[in-house]
């Protein structure tokens, strides 16, 4: 029984190493995707541009601004994505880690038990 302990408890940890690392890359990824979404914005602050549109120093400013306005659109789209993922992942993360406190928790009164146990034994 204490191996089949063991396992859970190490098969725990291992789910709670990969959620946090996929958490990690979750973030990572959000990081970068609004650095990006900055970057375009800097270049193209505007939310909607006619094809046809000017502005000085831009050949073609107004498609140009289109792909920029999609791109950002596309950008935000993703981070809804992340968002989502991080939530799920955020709830899988809180059920390993009670299930680990509880295995902990069994493991640590079987470990009292066999102490007092032992205890008992020297003491009669």
């Amino acid at each position: 029984m204490a191996h089949s302990s063991e396992r859970n408890i190490a098969k725990t940890r291992f789910k709670i190493e990969d959620l946090q690392k996929r958490v990690a890359v979750l973030e990572a990824t959000r990081e970068d995707l609004e650095r990006q979404i900055r970057k375009l914005n800097d270049s193209v602050p505007e939310d909607s541009v006619e094809a046809n549109a000017q502005k000085d120093g831009y050949v073609a400013y107004g498609s140009y601004a289109q792909s920029v306005i999609a791109r950002k659109e596309n950008l935000r789209r993703s981070l809804g994505d992340i968002g989502e993922q991080s939530g799920r992942l955020a709830g899988e993360l809180k059920v390993a880690l009670d299930a680990l406190d509880s295995f902990e928790r069994i493991k640590a009164r079987r470990m009292a038990a066999k102490a007092e146990k032992a205890m008992a034994r020297k003491a009669g």
